[in-house]
């Protein structure tokens, strides 16, 4: 690791989070059309389909030579253990939306910044305290920043699924730190998400069968095309392939971090489409203690880069 890759990284994590944090609202607004395990399989069929594309174009012929038996293996058991824990990250949040706002869904998501360090300590990759410290102003920030005014801060059944989401995404993390190091990011990050698509496939057929959900038709796909090919191919298919490459370039603790900032641009994006969700003052001041807390984790990496 070098300054060079730890800035590459910063940058990748930064514009997944944007991506992300801009995906909210869209897929909060898709639920009043089509259930959430369809919406899921669609859209990780997109970003599944387009990052094969890109796999094969980029890659040329050296993706059509024959890998040795074991990391053949190595990569299919990463690529599918990530898109398990995904499938139930993904859904537990898509369902959860079904209800919770994407404010608050977002702030929930978030607390992944706590949890990942928390996982880190059993796995011997103890953060630093500064780390601890920066979590810790940024689940305050996020906290001003999705609080509304005459509203408590109740959990819901669905906020409960959120932070199912938080910790599945955690773990998710940590599987993108063991096996995003040694597997092309695009190869990874197809695999995962055809694995999310063919387990929400089959929960969307228990949907339809057992739930009476209406299968999606070619009409309700048209009526959220938008929502489909922004989370498919935007979401799905770039900001998890650009996790996975900037995963490489820094410790899980600060990535963490960096990715959380999708609750901001979560609150900035439901302001932009709707200007009544306007910021207010505590709101802003949530947003300054985030992007504080961010710019002050990655000095101690900076400063330690030479010894890398």
């Amino acid at each position: 690791m070098n300054r060079r890759n730890y800035a590459s990284g910063t940058a990748m994590l930064l514009l997944a989070s944007f991506i992300w944090g801009t995906t909210f609202v869209a897929q909060s607004d898709a639920m009043s059309k089509i259930g959430p395990f369809a919406f899921t399989a669609i859209r990780s069929a997109i970003g599944g389909a387009a990052l094969t594309v890109i796999y094969l174009v980029t890659q040329g012929k050296k993706a059509t030579i024959p890998f040795s038996k074991k990391n053949i293996e190595f990569t299919l058991t990463g690529g599918v253990a990530c898109g398990i824990i995904l499938f139930f990250s993904v859904n537990f949040q898509q369902v959860g939306l079904m209800h919770a706002s994407p404010g608050k869904a977002a702030f929930i998501t978030a607390l992944y910044i706590i949890i990942v360090p928390i996982i880190g300590m059993f796995t011997g990759k103890k953060p630093s305290g500064i780390v601890w410290i920066c979590a810790a102003v940024s689940v305050i920030g996020f906290y001003l920043l999705n609080i509304t005014e005459g509203e408590g801060f109740g959990i819901t059944i669905w906020e409960v699924l959120v932070i199912f989401c938080a910790i599945t995404f955690s773990f998710h993390i940590m599987a993108v730190d063991k096996y995003g190091e040694k597997i092309n990011a695009v190869l990874l990050s197809c695999i995962q998400f055809w694995t999310v698509t063919v387990l929400s496939a089959v929960c969307m057929v228990i949907d339809v069968t057992v739930l009476n959900y209406s299968m999606p038709t070619l009409s309700v796909m048209g009526d959220v095309w938008f929502n489909l090919v922004y989370a498919g191919l935007f979401s799905s298919g770039i900001a998890y392939t650009l996790q996975i490459a900037g995963q490489k370039r820094m410790p899980a603790s600060a990535a963490s971090l960096l990715m959380s900032l999708e609750s901001v641009f979560a609150a900035v994006s439901a302001w932009v489409v709707s200007p009544q969700n306007a910021m207010n003052a505590i709101q802003i001041c949530g947003c300054v203690l985030i992007f504080g807390a961010i710019c002050v984790s990655q000095l101690p990496q900076k400063t330690n880069l030479s010894e890398i």
